[in-house]
């Protein structure tokens, strides 16, 4: 049996995957904000995969900075640095979390090219400049612990040039995809998402 911790974007929840194809042999979970991963015996699983996508990656990383395991990491359209030189500019951040509204919320999903908005609109405005603020407030940028980086060619939340600055320093494998800031268009199953990884190791 293997393992997928998936750590999700900002204000997102499950309903991304849920026309992604079952996975034989594996055990997925998603962690959602305030990403808290649950209880595992990490032990008895042959592989484990830890992904995070956008400010999933940063909280994946607080994760994997005391994790004991073997385990390969993935990060999609996102750095460990989510805010600063290598992620967003925080007067962008700040611009973000002080103007937040429906109204602008949409055109955040715009410029993530996200075609679906409902995928976090259960969620307050209030909730999602919680978990902004609880992110701005404890944030301290983390040392990178992927192995391999999916960029959408097109992201504009957390710009492409600067992931693929990041990570070619860090002479991480990088994968361009054809996307946005929301991949999951074109990453459209696990199986896609891993194949990449997998004729790497």
């Amino acid at each position: 049996m293997n393992l997928i911790l998936f750590f999700n974007g900002w204000g997102m929840d499950e309903r991304i995957f849920k026309d992604f194809p079952n996975l034989k042999n594996f055990q997925i979970n998603i962690i959602n904000y305030p990403y808290n991963v649950p209880l595992l015996n990490f032990e008895k699983y042959d592989k484990i995969y830890v992904i995070g996508w956008s400010f999933g990656v940063y909280y994946a990383s607080l994760f994997l900075k005391n994790f004991p395991y073997d385990y390969i990491g993935i990060s999609i359209n996102g750095t460990p640095e989510t805010i600063g030189f290598n992620g967003i500019i925080p007067k962008i951040f700040d611009l973000t979390l002080n103007t937040l509204n429906k109204e602008n919320l949409l055109k955040f999903y715009e410029n993530m090219e996200v075609k679906a908005p409902f995928l976090n609109m259960d969620k307050s405005i209030e909730e999602l400049k919680e978990s902004l603020l609880h992110l701005k407030n404890n944030y301290v940028p983390q040392e990178n612990y992927f192995h391999f980086s999916y960029i959408g060619e097109r992201d504009k939340i957390i710009p492409a040039s600067r992931q693929n600055k990041y990570y070619k320093n860090k002479n991480i494998p990088i994968f361009n995809i054809s996307c946005g800031h929301y991949p999951f268009y074109i990453l459209n199953s696990w199986d896609k998402i891993l194949k990449d990884v997998t004729n790497e190791i």
